[in-house]
């Protein structure tokens, strides 16, 4: 066999190899919103016209992209779920009232699951900028395809993650009177080894980061269950790049 040859199924032999994990661990776009509005020229990086938000939907059902639940990424983080290498999770942080009004419809339109990671103390609020208790018992006979999760009770402060290991988990305690799950997503972000020994002693199952800096990728299989990152979604984000970005394998 002459060098030409082997280095030739040298190459074919690292495809091949590739291509299978690329099948049997696909990465996974997680999708991180937060509110939406009905002006199509918001300058809120964070709020997204709902149209815009249309447009992205359309995109995946017209690309056949499957949505998961947390359960389903978190029994394909254990090996114990295949998954269609077309799948992303769509998430949506602090629980805005416009969710409901007008993502929830779009997402029931589209056949399509999602999961609100909700800032407890805001139920206890009367702001109309987010959705209240009564809301909340809605959703579950509304939208059976919205998942509630945790984005902790009280500690959506900058620097509060800093607090010691009593307190969060009286935080932790208190979230639990208001929604009952094993899935949480750190406030900004931000995380450290207490919430993560808290985390694991409450058994949660998965508790995820957010961009914009290196955990603004693609989730990959063998990403520690307490670090899942995700992908930003911003209002400046044209659909050819919001296709791109989820097409890449990173």
């Amino acid at each position: 066999m002459n060098k030409k040859l082997v280095i030739i199924v040298i190459v074919l032999t690292l495809i091949l190899i590739i291509f299978f994990f690329y099948c049997r661990y696909p990465s996974v776009a997680i999708l991180g919103y937060h509110n939406f509005t009905e002006n199509n020229e918001s300058t809120d990086d964070l709020t997204i016209p709902i149209n815009q938000f249309e447009e992205q939907l359309q995109y995946l059902k017209e690309n056949h992209y499957y949505t998961l639940s947390l359960d389903e990424l978190y029994q394909y983080k254990q090996g114990k779920k295949k998954i269609p290498i077309k799948s992303v999770l769509i998430t949506m942080d602090d629980g805005y009232q416009s969710n409901y009004d007008l993502a929830f419809p779009l997402l029931k339109k589209y056949n399509m699951k999602a999961v609100v990671f909700y800032i407890g103390e805001n139920i206890e609020k009367n702001d109309k900028n987010y959705m209240s208790k009564e809301i909340l018992e809605k959703v579950k006979t509304e939208y059976p395809n919205i998942e509630i999760a945790s984005h902790t009770y009280q500690l959506h402060k900058k620097g509060s993650i800093e607090k010691d290991k009593e307190e969060l988990e009286e935080d932790f305690n208190k979230m639990d009177t208001i929604i009952s799950t094993k899935y949480l997503a750190y406030p900004y972000g931000d995380h450290n080894k207490k919430i993560k020994e808290i985390l694991k002693e409450r058994k949660y199952k998965l508790a995820f980061t957010f961009g914009p800096n290196k955990e603004h990728r693609k989730m990959q299989y063998f990403d520690s269950n307490y670090e899942i990152p995700r992908l930003n979604i911003s209002n400046n984000m044209p659909l050819w790049k919001f296709a791109l970005r989820i097409q890449l394998p990173f």
